[in-house]
């Protein structure tokens, strides 16, 4: 008789490793899919932040000019260094509202400071809308009670 040496593996541990496999393929996957959802979350609220930052910014000047009110922010063209969308074809745009104490007339300027600060943000692009309440970033629209809501046309990529 001659020696045979088995040099291969049998059905059964293909079988074993391939459960294996397995397991760890479900325990990984809604892993995975988590930490993927976790980063889209805190982008959309990175991209908010920014246009808030821009919004306020414009706010500022807005104050620092003679006589603009906060509605100025609806009327001024905005991002005025893009001409235009075919100048950048990956840039699209996103409607942005913003939330500032009502103005009122009868006060002077420097007693308006609170109608040029933005205390509500709600932001929308693709992947989904968040709030800024005035303190954090939300799931749900707050409260805009007592705020002037005005609507301004953001970039986004």
């Amino acid at each position: 008789m001659k020696n045979k040496k088995n040099k291969g593996f049998t059905l059964v541990e293909l079988i074993v490793v391939l459960v294996i496999l397995a397991i760890l393929a479900a325990i990984l996957v809604p892993a995975l899919l988590g930490y993927i959802d976790n980063a889209r979350n805190k982008q959309i609220v990175l991209n908010a932040r920014s246009a808030m930052i821009a919004a306020q910014a414009e706010m500022s000047s807005i104050y620092g000019s003679k006589e603009a009110k906060p509605t100025a922010i609806e009327d001024k063209k905005h991002c005025e260094n893009i001409e235009s969308t075919a100048d950048k074809p990956s840039l699209k745009w996103t409607t942005l509202k913003v939330g500032a104490k009502e103005y009122d007339d009868s006060k002077t300027k420097k007693e308006q400071h609170d109608a040029y600060t933005i205390t509500y943000v709600e932001y929308t692009d693709a992947t989904g809308t968040v709030y800024f309440d005035g303190t954090d970033w939300i799931d749900t629209a707050p409260a805009t009670t007592g705020l002037k809501v005005y609507t301004i046309q953001v970039p986004t990529t």
